[in-house]
């Protein structure tokens, strides 16, 4: 090797997941469709190719908290890592969509033949937890406004970093949505967006929802 110059790496497959296609069932789904509930056996692991799932737990008084929402190319039923694991939420399609199901007998096989696969597994898992227990800390200590500055900013994702604003949501959401991402009611939400729209903060159409001033919600997302 010449001084400086760099070894030669190993050229990753372009979708990550390819090894996981190969032994996984594909599988439609419609909205509103679920896929599991909280308590059942986990007995597959799943990747979604299309649509969006939100996973949701729900209280002994009926009340819906929405813990996150799975987008295209994340995991989730991730309880199947464990023996014996028994779900900890319901799995909701918010959409008609498509996803790959990997039963627990062929991932433990995969596992074993691929060593990097469990490391990829665990970085898009580790992604949505962390996401999952930052809602929950904000639920803890977090007034309905700041949290629902936080929600904000979360959903618009990668559009969220470094802007000023205006950014579009990438997917439109109701309040009652939106209430139970963040353990409120609805008519909470629709009180608080009514303040954030008259100070400017967002707006509203059919179309969906546009942050107009990313700096003043972090700064509230973050008192």
């Amino acid at each position: 090797m010449r001084q400086g110059s760099l070894p030669v790496l190993p050229r990753i497959h372009q979708d990550p997941w390819i090894s996981l296609k190969r032994v996984a069932q594909r599988r439609m789904f419609r909205q509103k469709q679920v896929l599991y509930r909280d308590g059942e056996p986990a007995n597959e692991l799943y990747l979604l190719e299309q649509g969006r799932i939100r996973l949701v737990r729900r209280s002994s008084q009926g009340r819906n908290l929405t813990l996150s929402i799975v987008e295209p190319g994340d995991l989730f039923g991730e309880m199947v890592l464990f023996p014996k694991g028994l779900h900890e939420s319901d799995a909701q399609a918010l959409t008609d969509g498509v996803l790959y199901v990997i039963p627990r007998q062929k991932m433990e096989q995969l596992l074993a033949q691929e060593p990097a696969l469990p490391l990829l597994i665990m970085e898009n898992l580790g992604r949505r937890l962390q996401a999952v227990e930052r809602r929950l800390g904000d639920l803890a200590f977090k007034s309905v406004p700041q949290r629902l500055a936080a929600l904000l900013l979360d959903l618009a994702g990668p559009l969220a970093l470094g802007s000023r604003g205006p950014a579009r949501l990438p997917h439109r959401y109701t309040h009652q949505q939106l209430a139970e991402m963040i353990n409120t009611h609805r008519e909470t939400v629709t009180k608080v967006f009514n303040h954030f729209r008259d100070d400017r903060l967002l707006s509203s159409s059919r179309q969906g929802i546009v942050l107009l001033d990313m700096d003043r919600l972090r700064e509230m997302a973050l008192r």
